[in-house]
């Protein structure tokens, strides 16, 4: 569990840091004075001034920050970000989130990488199956289904009903096009029908794996979105949701059962996959209308476009320190669930 624990919050803290360094760099094209750009939290165990800007790591590997010129209220210094059109905030306070789904993007593709995207070519058929039957042998490419083109597996998916049906396969065979007539069937005690084989893995087609990895990171937001109407609908309980504890004590049974499973790679790739959903994640929460998240400045940002002028300083820091207080009872909350699980 140590071991979990270390290296969760490492993830966590580059997590955090790629976010935080989203609102850096933008901050910084938009000409706002950025006094500190911190990893990690607490007493400075290292730090070197660069400029205008402080760089330091902080005792403890929980997270960081970025410390602007009046991030709210007024400021006469025109390098305060509260100086800003309100377009530029809109970018600064966004830029968060969007280096969440790029770093979610990124591990998605190097995952992508690892495990190989399914091709277009016959590897294995299962004895007795629709594709043994249709005379298919290993080695064919399929190169259309019903007159569609075929470049991968994902292709073959998306043609595959829910209902048994016949298709008709173009492959090639030894450089020779030809069509076959293959007919989906359930298997066994499955319940959704199938062709009966699989194929060969690409691994070292870069911008296949980035195009994957994309689709990967949108599939992954889509989920985190269809968790939080779950929450909201009350189809998913609220004792379901987990904190860092139960994120940690599930990731250590993950890593348990991938070192068991196929050692310390899968281990590591198992831990990236659980990084890039807990990045997307994040990037997702933090976006959300609420009152001390990024998506809470951007409701007010967006207001002061409609309105042609800013919400009152005084107004906003008491919406946010007011969500700031209900987020952290929600944490208090989650905290004890997590608690309560791990009791049994």
């Amino acid at each position: 569990m140590l071991l979990m624990v270390i290296i969760f919050l490492l993830m966590f803290t580059v997590i955090v840091v790629a976010h935080e360094w989203g609102h850096y760099i933008t901050a910084k094209k938009c000409g706002v004075l950025v006094h500190e750009f911190a990893v990690g939290m607490g007493p400075i165990l290292w730090s070197k001034q660069a400029g205008e800007t402080l760089y330091s790591i902080r005792l403890f590997p929980i997270g960081g920050f970025c410390r602007m010129e009046e991030e709210e209220g007024e400021s006469k210094n025109p390098r305060a970000m509260s100086s800003k059109k309100p377009w530029q905030k809109l970018l600064i306070v966004g830029a968060g989130a969007i280096m969440n789904f790029i770093l979610a993007w990124v591990l998605a593709s190097i995952l992508v990488g690892y495990t190989g995207v399914g091709t277009n070519v016959v590897a294995t058929i299962e004895p007795n199956s629709p594709m043994a039957e249709s005379g298919i042998v290993v080695g064919d490419r399929i190169i259309a289904i019903d007159g569609n083109k075929i470049k991968n597996l994902s292709d073959v998916r998306e043609m595959l009903t829910s209902e048994p049906k016949v298709y008709t396969f173009s492959i090639k065979h030894d450089g020779e096009k030809k069509d076959v007539i293959v007919t989906s069937r359930i298997m066994g005690d499955e319940t959704s029908p199938r062709f009966g084989f699989t194929v060969e893995k690409s691994h070292f087609n870069i911008w296949q794996n980035i195009k994957m990895g994309f689709l990967y990171m949108i599939s992954i937001i889509a989920m985190v979105w269809e968790s939080l109407l779950g929450l909201i609908s009350g189809a998913i309980g609220f004792d379901q949701m987990a904190g860092i504890v139960g994120v940690v004590d599930v990731g250590s049974k993950v890593w348990d059962s991938s070192m068991e499973a196929g050692g310390v790679n899968l281990a590591i790739m198992s831990m990236v996959q659980m990084a890039a959903l807990l990045s997307a994640n994040l990037g997702v929460v933090n976006l959300l209308p609420l009152p001390a998240l990024d998506g809470g400045r951007i409701f007010f940002i967006l207001i002061e476009m409609i309105r042609g002028k800013a919400i009152p300083p005084e107004k906003e820091g008491a919406v946010h320190f007011i969500g700031m207080i209900l987020l952290m009872l929600l944490t208090v909350v989650v905290l004890y669930n997590d608690i309560m699980r791990l009791r049994g």
